[in-house]
């Protein structure tokens, strides 16, 4: 699969922080992440090391390298593939 971004999300100004996730690796990260799903609330992916590919199962991919994030709007079905190296985790927003 390509890796290519088509549209670009932020997440509001106006959000704050409300809980993140633990870190995860691949072989730690809940399975559920690797499948579709979606949230209810924005959130964002925050990769601490290596790297993740991010699929919005509608429109972009985002290959998202250690120090970056991506947001992810609510009710759009995504799911994430971190690489063998890769430690993440999740920022919801409320």
């Amino acid at each position: 699969m390509s890796v290519v971004t088509t549209e670009r999300f932020e997440v509001p100004p106006a959000a704050v922080p409300a809980r993140r996730t633990p870190s995860f690796t691949a072989e730690s990260m809940p399975p559920a992440l690797g499948r579709a799903h979606l949230t209810s609330v924005w959130a964002e992916l925050v990769v601490e090391e290596g790297s993740v590919l991010f699929t919005d199962e509608a429109s972009r991919n985002a290959n998202v390298t250690a120090g970056q994030r991506t947001a992810i709007p609510p009710g759009v079905h995504h799911h994430i593939e971190p690489a063998q190296d890769a430690v993440f985790h999740i920022q919801f927003y409320r």
